[in-house]
């Protein structure tokens, strides 16, 4: 769900025009000063603004120039009035996308909403999430993007670790330079000089021409270095120094090249372990970790389960040229109480499969085929409760929901049924 912030003095429009864009699916907020717009901008990130020309404590031409010297890259967008043009192609020559004339007819107001946030390619295929702690992660990502720190991200396999570096490469002045991702554990080693600082025709066998290397390739922009605890001590050796000083060589050159990158790293490793073992250097650890931003896991975003399976299942059916209604109330239960130990990945690959194996305008707990008795290692069942859960779920699903038919064929009254499923957290 897209977030915009609406900075307007006038308290009546700006709550019209609020309670019409969350009608057609969006979230706001609302402030009537620049003062509280850079607070609200510095605590949450915002997918776009939309100002008033003229406000209170000034013009927001001048929270324009603020957010460019903080490096803050939110899509902007002028109301003004009619006297007021000039005013807001200055504004346009500071950042901002465009600008509409009041009063603003809320059909063009979505139509140019629309086409801005369409243009935001970077958020297109992945749910930023609407729990605390997926408002935690882009509320730090905003912050760190507009540095040129190191960043470790730090989370399981599956979590969205290179999301998060693509997003902090999105909001960070370096946007429109390039932003590469590599996965560390498909360089080999004998190749890894090659891969990071380019090589000269010839210096090896198989060097058939001159190539470039990430460094210089990305120079000005972002280099995402994914699971950076494969690489090996002498790929490592050789990373520190050129991150130190700075400058690369080729192999089999003489000539140094020096370079400009953000660097993001990502691990699901514990650093700290593989340093005590001598696996990884403790030098090149505090040179990538000047700032560590962890990804929670999705089992700790229970509040984005649901959104998410919803929006994988439309990006999927978009894909397969399929339609479905939608999670019946058994699957959306099972999708709850599931542990998630392969996170978002897993949740995706799930919702893949029963795309394409239903039948139904649902889809049902048998298509999503989880192992709903896989709990918590630290919430661990009875197996006796784990077999009436299971047969409360296969009962449900059987009389399509009704209770009083599932009661029934359970030989047991409904309120004690309403209990179970109360236990079981088996719920509408």
């Amino acid at each position: 769900m897209k977030t915009i912030l609406i900075i307007e003095d006038d308290i009546v429009f700006s709550h019209s025009i609020s309670n019409w864009l969350v009608k057609e699916g969006m979230k706001t907020d609302c402030v009537t000063t620049l003062a509280n717009a850079r607070k609200a901008i510095e605590q949450k990130a915002f997918d776009l603004i939309l100002a008033d020309l003229r406000l209170p404590d000034g013009n927001s031409t001048s929270l324009l120039e603020w957010m460019n010297k903080k490096y803050y890259s939110t899509p902007f967008l002028i109301m003004t009035n009619y006297g007021q043009v000039e005013n807001a192609v200055a504004a346009m020559r500071l950042g901002a996308i465009n600008y509409l004339c009041k009063p603003v007819q809320p059909d063009k107001l979505l139509a140019l909403i629309t086409e801005i946030l369409d243009k935001d390619n970077n958020k297109q295929d992945f749910y930023r999430g609407e729990s605390p702690k997926a408002h935690e992660i882009y509320r730090l990502i905003e912050m760190i993007a507009c540095t040129d720190i190191s960043v470790l991200l730090r989370g399981a396999s599956g979590t969205g670790k290179e999301h998060a570096a693509a997003e902090i490469h999105a909001r960070s002045h370096r946007k429109n330079k390039p932003y590469f991702a590599i996965d560390c554990g498909a360089i080999p080693d004998e190749l890894a000089a090659s891969e990071f600082f380019g090589h000269r025709k010839g210096a090896f066998t198989g060097a058939e021409s001159d190539k470039v290397g990430l460094f210089r390739a990305v120079d000005g922009g972002t280099l995402f270095l994914d699971e950076i605890g494969n690489l090996s001590n002498k790929t490592q050796m050789l990373l520190l120094r050129a991150l130190q000083e700075k400058r690369c060589r080729p192999v089999g050159s003489t000539k140094e090249y020096s370079f400009d990158i953000r660097l993001v790293s990502a691990t699901n490793e514990k650093l700290e372990k593989a340093i005590e073992e001598g696996r990884f250097r403790e030098d090149l650890f505090h040179r990538l970790n000047e700032f560590t931003l962890r990804i929670p896991t999705l089992a700790e975003c229970r509040e984005d389960i649901l959104p998410l399976a919803d929006f994988f299942l439309k990006l999927t059916c978009a894909k397969a040229r399929k339609s479905f209604r939608g999670f019946d109330r058994l699957a959306q239960a099972a999708l709850l109480e599931y542990p998630w130990p392969g996170n978002i990945r897993e949740l995706k690959n799930v919702i893949g499969r029963a795309v394409l194996i239903c039948q139904q305008e649902w889809i049902s707990v048998s298509d999503l085929n989880l192992d709903i008795s896989f709990q918590k290692e630290e919430k661990p069942l009875l197996a006796e409760e784990e077999k009436e859960r299971t047969l409360l779920l296969q009962t449900l699903e059987k009389v399509d929901g009704n209770r009083s038919k599932a009661a029934r064929l359970l030989n047991i009254s409904r309120t004690t049924l309403y209990e179970k499923l109360k236990k079981y957290h088996i719920t509408d």
